[in-house]
């Protein structure tokens, strides 16, 4: 791969001084800084990081080309990075496109494979090789292979490296109906005490749609088989072998009076183990490169995505429902409400762990030795004025995963009200204001507490905005001591193509989740600056 960087050097040097004229471009860039001090295990630390992360594309009749320089010296997070991080090649033409390089794929609903990149968190399982696709009216298929190197979310300095090979095929037999499949074989060294776990796992996908009435149906099942050499203090190997399985569902309709009803079901058994093998980096766990739907809510108000429920991939069963109703152009109702657990529960009877298995599996229950996890969720949303509109909402959330041989009650009840008002053409203001009620079983100081969350800004269409945030709680054990924290923020677009971010004060940190991967992001206290740039 080292020589694709060539090759397009050579493509366009063979190219007569016209077709150089034709070579369209695009770049972009986005610089972050952060200064000030992070609260870790509860003690103030300096913390100072810069990122810059400039994006190439150049555009030649059918070719594209291009690369990702990375400067992480020191990062917010993740590993310290300077240099060419992604390139790439691609040729496309009639429904084909090959590339060689650095490469995102998704085959359907991501049980087999789902690679994909959200810098917020530092999470990245892009592939290093080579993949083609196809697509017309009747076919979709790619193939897919190269190395992957996967970052540990809790560990930078434990790094996997995958070797992958695919294929995925989807046919159109009639308009109404789509049968497909994939293949996915990998090869993985996985850091351990005494050396490097030996893994291998075959995952073959079935999928099925079709849709039609205004109804919409998918069904996907996965197998996965692994098996691995692990390195033993002795010298030698211990062999482990696992078979798993995960099956996805969903069924959709659409009505003409705007009308929305989704219903979604997921039975995720791709490493089903004891409790006290509940390893995060065992050998025969779900890959990095699956990453199936989480079958529950992603929230956009802050209260509530701070306190995610945080999805077993390899052992959870459940269910959500999605209802959006448009009661007049101008008044949309959604409903949203979702249950998981785990299939095998468990629970410590006078010091000695006791293992629960269901008749039932194939469906979620409330018992508390099973993880059980339920959310109601409400929204309206009305707009009056034109633009402006307020968007109310009230939930509901139970969760109560086995952790240290007991279950941890979290449960919550939320109310968030987000207010948006044209003044004119050009100003708008707006505010949010949440109130979460919330209960922590493992908090023994103060098991019920409240947290309170306001913002305000005022901003000029496409020009500027100033925010204030503030937040608060009752929370007595918060790691950072505190119970108050605000931030200032002015964004100032510049010349169309640049916008400029200034922050200071206090955030409180939390989980930040995407596509049920979690990171814990620190409490920050200092100014943090953001230069975005699209030319």
């Amino acid at each position: 791969m080292k020589r694709i960087g060539i090759y397009a050097a050579v493509l366009f040097f063979c190219c007569s001084t016209g077709a150089w004229a034709q070579v369209q471009y695009s770049v972009g860039n986005f610089m972050r800084y952060g200064n000030g001090e992070q609260t870790v295990g509860g003690s103030p630390v300096s913390k100072e990081y810069i990122e810059n992360q400039t994006n190439v594309r150049l555009f030649w009749d059918n070719f594209t080309v291009g690369f990702e320089y990375l400067y992480d010296d020191p990062p917010e997070f993740g590993p310290r990075f300077q240099g060419i991080r992604k390139r790439y090649i691609e040729f496309s033409k009639e429904g084909l496109e090959l590339r060689a390089g650095d490469f995102y794929t998704l085959y359907g609903k991501g049980l087999a494979m789902n690679l994909f990149e959200n810098r917020g968190i530092n999470y990245d399982t892009r592939l290093d090789g080579l993949r083609g696709t196809y697509r017309n009216r009747y076919v979709n298929a790619i193939f897919a292979l190269g190395t992957m190197r996967y970052y540990d979310l809790l560990n930078n300095d434990r790094i996997e490296t995958y070797s992958v090979k695919s294929g995925h095929m989807e046919i159109r037999p009639l308009r109404f109906l789509r049968v497909g499949g994939s293949m996915v074989s990998a090869d993985g060294e996985l850091p351990t005490a005494f050396g490097f776990d030996q893994v291998h796992a075959d995952i073959p996908e079935f999928m099925l749609s079709m849709r039609g009435m205004g109804f919409e149906f998918s069904l996907q099942h996965a197998w996965k088989r692994s098996s691995a050499l692990r390195p033993t203090a002795s010298g030698g190997f211990e062999q482990i072998e696992s078979d798993g399985t995960g099956l996805y569902g969903s069924l959709a309709y659409t009505s003409d009076i705007g009308l929305g009803i989704t219903f979604e079901y997921k039975d995720y058994r791709f490493d089903v183990v004891g409790e006290e093998e509940r390893d995060p980096n065992r050998p025969t766990r779900m890959l990095p490169m699956q990453n199936p739907p989480i079958v529950h809510k992603e929230h956009y108000f802050t209260l509530l995505s701070r306190s995610p429920h945080i999805v077993d991939f390899n052992d959870e069963i459940g269910m959500q429902i999605d209802m959006f109703y448009s009661v007049s152009p101008t008044m949309t109702i959604n409903l949203n409400g979702a249950i998981a657990s785990r299939h095998e529960g468990f629970t410590s009877e006078n010091g000695f762990l006791t293992t629960y298995e269901r008749d039932t599996d194939f469906l979620p229950t409330l018992d508390e030795k099973f993880s059980p996890f339920w959310e109601l969720y409400a929204e309206v949303e009305w707009y009056f004025d034109g633009q402006s509109y307020i968007r109310a909402a009230f939930n509901r959330r139970y969760d109560a995963p086995y952790e240290a041989n007991l279950p941890h009650e979290q449960s919550s009840t939320t109310i968030p009200v987000r207010i948006e008002y044209m003044l004119n053409e050009e100003y708008s203001i707006g505010a949010s204001f949440e109130q979460q009620f919330y209960h922590d079983s493992f908090s023994r100081e103060n098991p019920e507490y409240f947290n309170e969350y306001v913002s305000l800004t005022l901003a000029r269409a496409a020009m500027w905005s100033a925010t204030i945030r503030m937040e608060y709680t009752t929370d007595e054990a918060d790691q950072t001591g505190k119970d108050f924290w605000r931030t200032a923020e002015f964004s100032y677009r510049i010349a169309n193509s640049h916008i400029a971010t200034v922050s200071y004060g206090t955030e409180r940190g939390g989980l930040v989740c995407t596509s049920g991967i979690c990171r814990e992001v620190l409490p920050f206290d200092g100014v943090r600056v953001s230069l975005l740039s699209q030319l």
